[in-house]
């Protein structure tokens, strides 16, 4: 190997460059599969021999086969992707709870509208059956339609507390995998070199878990990972703590019992349960008192005959107003319409009626600066506003994940303009160390079989 070290140098070149067109191969063959990083060999010189005129150098080492992966970018992206995941799963949320209002074609303000106009037709004809049970009917038609609002509002937050329980649940499903894919990288890395394919998998676990629960991931200098959610360990090495979730509260528990600040997809059910639709249904139970008791109010004030005022039209529960509306009287003779009674009780006296028909446009809500439906159109204009802004909100998080996006993909996507480069450029090294391989070769068989035969 001394005489001849050559040989040895060329089978060196003609290795490296065999493995660099195995694993530009590798990326071409891979370029289109999800979260699959781009490999790079990387070469060394080998150690050198002394002689007496200096150091001679043996070759090319394999070092090994890495990654382009960059983490700043990783955690730029992951940090993107919670954010887009809990803007947009709230807009979501906030728009069908919008659907659920059905404003402006099929909402409770046609029914106010419908209800006031029945009271109108009762004040120009208090006698006549038929406008006395039109009466009768919207009212019922209005308690109708705010319960089956509030009804549409509470399922669709039994619904989403199911998806954010199932989110919690699919999250400890990918630690327990990321766990066994920390396990077997170091199974591997105990063989030597970089298990490249398994930490591409890991990876896109934790791009999903980052998706869904914002969780943070600090590398490991034996190559596995440390998953964690405000400082309290999730994975640590091959170790999974499982979080809970508590139906009543919609909180997230770490198995230590403290509650977790979630983010991503799960922040995004949470505000929406904890905030949006509380406050939502806070609002319409609000609303539903103020109407309720001002067309009381004035229809109590009213004159069913000469011995009897009117009563309650409508009641609920003061526990749970809004789901327990209902029309207080069917009776359509029972209806007040007479401002006084009497005597004699004035039968087509519809002063009353025409009270209850101006609650339309009276500044009774909101503590005398709205109407009854002003007030309503409020809670239907602050849940737009909050639609329109979470949406924006989503769509700016878009921009934001894709660039960053792009920039990650700029550093460990695969390039098949720069896999054919890098094919170009091995195959050429393959092939000048066979010709220095040929060469030696040639110098071998002169030395071997043709010295000491000149002149025969």
């Amino acid at each position: 190997m001394s005489d001849f070290s050559a040989l040895h140098v060329a089978l060196s070149g003609l290795q490296a460059a065999q493995l660099g067109i195995d694993t530009t191969s590798h990326n071409i063959a891979n370029s289109a599969t999800e979260g699959f990083t781009r490999q790079r060999v990387e070469l060394a010189s080998r150690f050198s021999r002394s002689l007496p005129y200096g150091q001679l150098g043996l070759g090319v080492e394999i070092v090994d086969i890495t990654r382009a992966r960059d983490v700043f970018l990783d955690n730029r992206f992951r940090t993107d992707a919670e954010a887009f995941s809990s803007s947009g799963v709230r807009a979501d949320l906030l728009s069908k709870a919008e659907r659920i209002l059905g404003e402006p074609e099929s909402g409770l303000s046609g029914e106010l509208s419908a209800l006031w106009s029945s009271f109108e037709d009762l004040a120009i004809s208090p006698q006549d059956t038929a406008a006395r049970q039109g009466v009768v009917s919207q009212l019922e038609a209005t308690a109708v339609r705010v319960r089956s609002i509030t009804d549409g509002l509470d399922a669709l937050g039994a619904t989403e507390a199911f998806s954010l329980a199932t989110t919690i649940e699919d999250s400890n499903e990918l630690l327990h995998q990321v766990a066994d894919l920390n396990q077997a990288i170091l199974d591997a890395g105990t063989a030597g070199g970089s298990p490249n394919d398994l930490m591409d998998q890991r990876d896109v676990l934790l791009d999903e878990l980052s998706s869904k629960l914002g969780v943070k991931v600090i590398p490991q200098g034996d190559g596995s990972v440390r998953v964690s959610l405000n400082g309290m360990a999730l994975v640590s090495e091959t170790n999974v703590s499982e979080l809970s979730f508590d139906s009543a509260t919609f909180s997230v528990l770490h198995p230590t019992g403290v509650e977790l600040a979630v983010g991503g997809e799960a922040r995004g059910f949470q505000t929406f349960l904890q905030d949006d639709l509380v406050g939502l249904r806070a609002d319409l139970d609000a609303f539903v008192v103020e109407f309720a008791d001002n067309v009381n109010s004035v229809h109590s004030a009213g004159w069913v005959s000469s011995t009897e005022m009117g009563g309650d039209l409508f009641a609920y529960d003061p526990t749970d107003p809004a789901k327990t509306l209902s029309a207080a009287l069917t009776d359509p003779a029972r209806l007040a319409t007479a401002t006084t009674s009497g005597p004699p009780f004035p039968a087509f006296d519809g002063g009353n009626a025409d009270a209850l028909a101006a609650l339309r446009t009276s500044l009774v809500a909101g503590g005398g600066t709205e109407t009854i439906e002003g007030a309503f159109r409020a809670i239907v204009t602050d849940l737009g506003q909050a639609t329109a802004t979470a949406h924006s909100g989503a769509r700016s998080q878009a921009s934001l994940l894709s660039s960053s996006d792009r920039a990650r993909m700029s550093t460990h996507g695969v390039s098949l303009d720069e896999e054919m480069v890098s094919m170009l450029e091995y195959q050429r090294m393959y092939e000048a160390a066979a010709r220095v391989m040929t060469a030696i070769d040639e110098a071998l068989d002169v030395l071997i079989n043709r010295t000491g035969v000149v002149g025969r």
